[in-house]
């Protein structure tokens, strides 16, 4: 069975797209990955710019709000900034997890700002495939305990 991932941000727009297309490109076997907003924004086009430098088109993606994925259900919920963290609902069966990144819609110089988004995007793909490693080996382990020998 798939591992449910919301991955959440304030707008939709730049964090959450971009966990969700890395981790359904990383591990579509073991994650069924989802993003969403505390409110619905619009993607931003450097989101959408510095994806397709990695080969991932979110160029038709529509952004989406929490009300839109609130009834279902998660195995983990991952808020990806402050306003996430603090403004998210209770997931009764999903693990709450903060990833702190740092803003790049704070900087307003153009080249900096794409640095940051580039930066931003290869910070984000470090932690999903570690959390997608350790979810991996927890859930062979879990299901398997005879893997537990094999490596002792």
């Amino acid at each position: 069975m798939k591992l449910r991932v919301l991955f959440l941000c304030a707008t939709n727009s730049v964090e959450s797209p971009v966990a969700e297309a890395l981790l359904d490109g990383l591990d579509p076997a073991h994650f069924e990955a989802f993003s969403a907003g505390i409110d619905r924004g619009e993607m931003h086009p450097l989101t959408v710019e510095i994806m397709k430098e990695i080969g991932i088109d979110l160029g038709d993606r529509v952004c989406k709000a929490l009300q839109d994925v609130s009834n279902s259900h998660f195995d983990f919920v991952i808020t990806l900034s402050d306003r996430a963290r603090s403004e998210c609902p209770e997931f009764p069966e999903g693990e709450l997890v903060h990833w702190q990144f740092d803003n790049p819609l704070v900087v307003s110089d153009p080249d900096k700002q794409k640095r940051m988004f580039r930066s931003l995007r290869d910070q984000i793909a470090q932690r999903i495939r570690l959390f997608a490693l350790v979810q991996t080996r927890f859930v062979s382990v879990d299901t398997n305990p005879h893997d537990l020998r094999r490596s002792a």
